[in-house]
């Protein structure tokens, strides 16, 4: 290949790169609409900070607690698979639930 043609494709690629990237399209900054900067103190002074932390509390709270169930879950499932691998532990089950099965679905009916 010449250095022409490599010239040529390193050129269209950067400007396909460029379009795709979308960085040749910029909005105009400098035009938009600007707040006093007592406006936002003002607003700022208004916002109940401790309302805000409460609420972080309970989100967190919750994501702590999905997170934690979640690891429990994942715990528990290795250990049954670790169980069930023992092909007589699992047959031993299997009994248990069939001699049981009748009792089982009267309980939930």
């Amino acid at each position: 290949m010449s250095v022409e043609q490599r010239i040529k494709e390193a050129a269209e690629n950067a400007i396909v790169n460029l379009i795709a990237s979308g960085n040749w399209i910029a909005p105009d900054y400098s035009n938009r609409f600007k707040l006093p900067k007592d406006f936002n103190e003002e607003v700022w002074k208004l916002v109940d900070v401790e309302s805000i932390k409460l609420q972080m509390s309970i989100l967190i709270e919750r994501d702590l607690a999905e997170k934690i169930v979640a690891m429990m879950a994942a715990e528990i499932s290795s250990d049954i698979k670790k169980v069930l691998s023992d092909s007589e532990r699992r047959e031993s089950i299997r009994s248990v639930v069939r001699e049981n099965l009748d009792s089982i679905i009267q309980k939930k009916g």
